[in-house]
């Protein structure tokens, strides 16, 4: 087949049923058209009875069930949903079976949904691999807190060995951190550690769907005041990291995130959505947490404002083996030791 001179070929000769379509399409009024698909053997306006199922996902904000008993989690869910279900819920939509995904190697099979959009033809938009981001806020008064975090010590581009270490790696008036990487582990921040162990486990349950005990490894205070920026980088050695903001607004540089994918080619994007684009933005607001994987590349542009931004930053690991028997990824971290 001649690849280059194909389209021409098309565009010269085409069919006497294109042609047709092409007159007919010129006809049309130029709206939007219903288009109701053929359903002979399918009645449109039957009621669909909707289970407890079809909503589970996870509360992220509770606080009062215990962790370490996943089936404690799903008996609250069930309690939760069960006045909401004790009166029918019918849709004229239908509803579809949902996605069924096997292991290859172990051949087990888990019923799971993705986030769908669909449009006015019925056509399904479907998001694979999202990567998951989640933010949730700390609602306790946390002024004494503060104090001990504004008295912390910080060293940054001033100090001589620190600015070897930012020449060394490039980074240019970068912010503050504090000289205690281990800073949660402090008496005064008692409260907010445990809060962060508790969220940290909760990503790890209820969205990683995992059942492993998420413990905090390292944490350590950032600092940025004007002119000084947090370059970009990743957290090797973790699993699950995050930040929480003390002190921030959204006047002040938000957290920049890179998508991990990456494109030899790029079309001309006349419109950024979630598909397209290689960075996303997010302004943050006082009293927030932000998780995310570890591998997902992140960084803060320079501060403008005369105004300090604070953040608390921390790595992760489980607890235990990790991995699994039956996929051949099990690695039993005794052996290891």
């Amino acid at each position: 087949m001649d690849y280059l001179n194909y389209g021409n070929k098309v565009q010269k000769k085409p069919s006497q049923k294109f042609t047709a379509l092409q007159n007919s399409a010129r006809k049309q009024p130029q709206e939007f058209l219903t288009v109701k698909p053929k359903t002979s053997n399918i009645d449109l306006n039957q009621k669909v009875d909707m289970s407890m199922d079809d909503f589970m996902f996870g509360d992220l904000n509770r606080s009062d069930v215990d962790l370490r008993k996943p089936e404690k989690i799903l008996e609250q869910h069930q309690n939760d949903f069960k006045s909401f279900f004790n009166e029918k819920t019918t849709t004229n939509q239908q509803i579809k079976e949902p996605l069924i995904y096997t292991n290859h190697k172990t051949g087990e099979k888990h019923a799971g949904s993705l986030p769908t959009q669909v449009d006015e033809s019925g056509g399904e938009l479907i998001q694979l691999f999202p990567i998951p981001v989640y933010i949730t806020r700390y609602r306790n008064d946390y002024t004494n807190e503060m104090r001990f975090i504004h008295n912390a010590e910080c060293i940054g581009t001033n100090d001589p060995e620190q600015k070897q270490i930012n020449n060394l790696y490039g980074k240019k008036n970068s912010n503050r951190q504090s000289v205690d990487n281990f800073i949660l582990d402090n008496p005064e921040l008692e409260n907010i550690r445990k809060w962060i162990y508790l969220k940290v486990n909760e990503y790890a349950r209820t969205i990683m769907g995992s059942k492993s005990e998420m413990v905090i490894t390292q944490s350590w205070l950032n600092k940025n005041g004007r002119g000084e920026s947090h370059h970009e980088h990743a957290h090797p050695n973790s699993m699950i990291s995050g930040v929480w903001y003390p002190q921030i607004n959204e006047t002040l540089p938000p957290i920049e995130f890179r998508t991990p994918s990456h494109r030899d080619v790029t079309m001309q994007i006349e419109t950024y959505n979630q598909f397209n684009s290689a960075t996303f933005l997010l302004p943050m607001k006082m009293g927030e947490l932000i998780m995310f994987p570890s591998n997902l590349s992140h960084s803060v542009q320079p501060n403008q404002s005369d105004e300090e931004r604070i953040s608390l930053s921390f790595n992760t690991w489980c607890k235990g083996n990790l991995g699994d028997k039956k996929s051949l990824t099990y690695l039993p971290l005794d052996r290891c030791v």
